[in-house]
């Protein structure tokens, strides 16, 4: 909060809040400092922060209101959410009939009351309250998303059986027997079907000394769900190890496992984790919708000249196309879509994946098997043998894998897969370190596609907000025409009050004819590499991001967060505060 004229202390003066000498001390001080004549005042303990908000109230019209002593009530706070708040800096603090007291600090944020009115549908009345607590109290409304209160009553259930069954050991027969009576099995099957039909695509139990953390991902990133107590964290373990044909006795080493479940005509594989933890076993559960593995490659959210050229790699007879970037950045749901676009009756397509993702109809599917000594290079050679069209590598990760589907891609065959990398063109260094020489990479690489997701804004709830100059300056840059405001996150039931609602692809595809393929096996730098790229029609992932950001998309932050931006400045790589 700002006061930028001294007329705060003429009117803490005329109600003999404050002395001339005390006045004149704070006016010498601001001389010295940027601080306003309000918060030097207060910082010098001469008036009290009701008192200070009582004068700027007063000065700017408004009614005060002390967070310090009146807390804002839960209905109200409830009518706005978190990311709402933070971006208008406004906090609700009470509802009177259909009248809605919205706090601000700064009497000039006439905008922000007006877009509360608009998503709340109340009158709105704003009252001022002292500014560096209004932070605090935004801060402190924290979006956690509850789930429905029966969960609470299958933990007090499971509770209640932990007292009945007191420290008794029980046998794994037993267990196995009487586990689906147990209430244990309500709270397992309620946190799984809030994860799936919350669109979670992991769900993390995590022990901690007293409570276990319940987990969800949303749209990439994790959220805190609800807890329950450390005791019943055996029960609910044994619980999914039988779900997922675990051993249930072991709990030295990690394991593994997979659980099939359908609901709402929807069937879902869940791809099990269990990992000894200091309070207990950590669990991890991955869901898969199987619709996604039959999602068309339009579907995925990339733009149209990237994806035309992504098809026309895959319209090749042989050569090798990747799929670069790092993990749950969706690049195996892009060689999934891609294997849909190219599978019929007439070829023969064969995978190696570690693990299989998706049962694709019409596709001949293998599992890594390390124990077995069934890596991904001796899969390959196998599939080599079995006559294939195309072929699928879930992932290059060493040199003996990396040089047989090379190799492969030069004998006939369309190879696509993954690798670990920043962008497109760090894919061809990639292979270097892996052990490939340039002359080989040179020989059939086709085309390397780099992607990310990024979370959307939700269409129902998304606000637009002033752009600074360096977002205008950093947007340009990358190609964005010139605009004058962002959309932001808000919040609302829809997209569980975070703002976002699914997630997109952005990405970015270098295609090698002849004469950049002849670069690469002469070791050309890179840059050299891109200035030939440029002119047939590559562009780089953040000027595809830049140009999600000015249509509303997605928000600058999001992207910042995911995308890496190149800037002259680097006070402008980064949203302003």
């Amino acid at each position: 909060m700002r006061a930028k004229q001294p007329i705060v202390g003429q009117i803490l003066l005329a109600r003999k809040l404050i002395t001339e000498s005390q006045l004149k001390q704070a006016l010498a001080l601001q001389e010295e400092s940027s601080e306003c004549v309000g918060e030097i005042l207060l910082r010098c303990g001469y008036v009290s922060e009701e008192m200070l908000v009582r004068a700027l109230a007063s000065q700017a019209g408004l009614q005060p209101w002390n967070l310090k002593t009146d807390t804002p009530t839960e209905e109200s706070l409830a009518l706005l959410t978190p990311n709402l708040c933070q971006n208008l800096k406004v906090l609700p603090v009470a509802l009177r009939g259909d009248l809605l007291l919205v706090a601000i600090g700064d009497p000039t944020n006439t905008i922000a009351s007006e877009k509360v009115r608009r998503l709340t549908g109340h009158r709105v009345e704003p009252v001022l309250a002292y500014g560096p607590r209004l932070d605090r109290a935004i801060a402190d409304h924290v979006n956690v998303i509850r789930s429905p209160h029966e969960l609470d009553v299958l933990v007090v259930k499971a509770m209640g059986e932990l007292d009945q069954e007191g420290s008794r050991n029980r046998t794994a027969a037993e267990l196995k027997n009487e586990v689906d009576t147990r209430p244990v099995v309500g709270l397992v099957n309620r946190i799984l079907t809030e994860a799936i039909r919350m669109k979670a695509s992991d769900v993390h139990l995590e022990p901690r000394e007293a409570e276990v953390d319940i987990r969800f991902r949303l749209d990439g990133r994790l959220a805190v769900v609800d807890s329950f107590p450390s005791e019943l964290m055996p029960m609910v373990v044994t619980r999914i190890k039988i779900m997922a044909e675990i051993d249930i006795v072991e709990f030295r080493v990690p394991q593994d496992g997979r659980i099939s479940v359908k609901l709402d005509n929807r069937d879902i594989d869940m791809r099990v984790s269990v990992l000894p933890n200091y309070h207990g076993p950590r669990i991890v559960m991955r869901l898969h919708d199987r619709r996604a593995a039959m999602r068309p490659i339009e579907t995925l959210g990339f733009n149209g000249p990237l994806l035309s050229r992504f098809r026309e790699l895959l319209t090749k007879p042989y050569g090798m196309v990747l799929v670069t970037g790092p993990t749950g950045s969706g690049k195996t749901t892009t060689l999934y879509a891609a294997l849909n676009e190219v599978r019929n009756s007439e070829i023969n397509i064969l995978t190696v994946e570690d693990p299989i993702e998706f049962d694709i109809p019409g596709v001949n599917q293998s599992q890594v098997n390390e124990k077995a000594g069934l890596t991904f290079a001796k899969q390959l050679r196998a599939i080599l043998r079995q006559d294939p069209d195309v072929i699928l590598v879930g992932e290059i990760r060493d040199h003996e894998t990396a040089e047989i589907a090379l190799r492969a891609s030069m004998t006939g065959h369309l190879l696509l897969s993954t690798l670990h990398a920043n962008d497109a063109m760090a894919a061809i260094p990639r292979l270097v370190d892996i052990g490939l020489p340039h002359s080989l990479i040179s020989t059939s690489l086709l085309g390397v596609l780099a992607q990310r997701l990024v979370r959307s804004l939700c269409p129902d709830c998304k606000i637009e907000r002033d752009a600074t100059l360096q977002e205008r300056a950093l947007l340009e840059l990358h190609g964005s025409p010139a605009i004058g405001s962002l959309c932001a996150p808000a919040g609302c039931p829809r997209c569980n009050q975070t703002g976002y609602r699914g997630r997109v692809a952005v990405g970015e595809l270098l295609s090698f004819d002849r004469e950049m393929l002849g670069l690469v096996g002469k070791q050309a730098p890179q840059e050299e590499i891109l200035a030939l790229a440029r002119p047939k029609g590559f562009e780089s992932m953040a000027c595809d991001a830049a140009r999600r950001i000015a249509s509303g998309q997605t928000s600058f932050e999001e992207a910042m967060r995911v995308v890496f931006f190149e800037s002259a400045d680097p006070h402008s790589l980064r949203p302003a505060a």
